[in-house]
């Protein structure tokens, strides 16, 4: 075989592989770190509900904890997030009601007491009063989420939000929360439906490397090819 090397071309394929191989192998580090991550969620939510205050005082690991939390709510400052449902047949339009939740041992949370259509509370089971005075909600910490570029801004006057954000939430609430976790409630508090726990934390990065490294492969032979074609490559004497 001879091969005669164009320096240029060369060195710059050798940079873009060199690229391309380590983004691969950057998203194969991080496939590990998400399934780390998988793994530490599903050994939190196995866990038995355990007081709010404990579980905050533990910082990050309260997230994806069950909990329990006594307190009273606080309707007046009640905000609704957008929230197609789509796991029970034809999508439906709807939002989640987040509600201020004023615990009892000092401090405010947001608790996501579940779905309702768009025209509620007009429309509600008034069979399904909301609970007075304090009660015990049972539910799921969970971070709040974080607003895409392009994710539409809240229409405050109707305290419409279109991601559940707690800072956001809390801000045009004029609230301090003691955490920005949400709690999601998992036992009804009303008419709201709380809908089964979903974390969609997506997990695409052993796609994402394969993308990586069949461009590198690309890459090399078109770069071999270009070489062959222009005769300085050959096979053979």
């Amino acid at each position: 075989m001879t091969f005669r090397p164009l320096p240029i071309l060369s060195v710059a394929t050798l940079l873009a592989l060199a690229v391309l191989i380590g983004l691969g192998v950057w998203q194969l580090q991080r496939r590990a770190e998400k399934h780390a991550l998988l793994d530490q969620i599903a050994a939190r939510t196995e866990a038995g509900p355990a007081p709010i205050e404990i579980l905050l005082a533990t910082g990050s690991y309260a997230a994806y904890r069950p909990a329990t939390a006594l307190g009273t709510f606080d309707y007046d400052k009640q905000v609704y997030v957008y929230a197609p449902r789509t796991g029970d047949g034809p999508t439906r339009p709807g939002n989640k009601v987040v509600t201020p939740f004023r615990l009892t041992s000092g401090g405010t949370i947001l608790v996501d007491r579940g779905w309702a259509p768009p025209d509620w509370p007009a429309v509600r089971d008034k069979s399904r009063p909301d609970p007075e005075g304090e009660v015990e909600v049972e539910g799921m910490l969970r971070p709040a989420a974080t607003p895409g570029t392009f994710t539409p801004a809240p229409d405050l006057a109707k305290r419409a939000f279109y991601a559940r954000d707690s800072a956001a939430i809390a801000a045009a609430l004029g609230l301090t929360l003691k955490s920005p976790l949400i709690l999601e409630a998992t036992a009804r508090l009303g008419d709201p439906e709380p809908l089964p726990v979903e974390f969609n934390i997506p997990d695409n990065h052993l796609n994402y490397a394969l993308t990586w490294f069949s461009l590198a492969v690309v890459l090399l032979v078109i770069y071999l090819r270009f070489h062959y074609v222009r005769g300085r490559l050959k096979f053979g004497r």
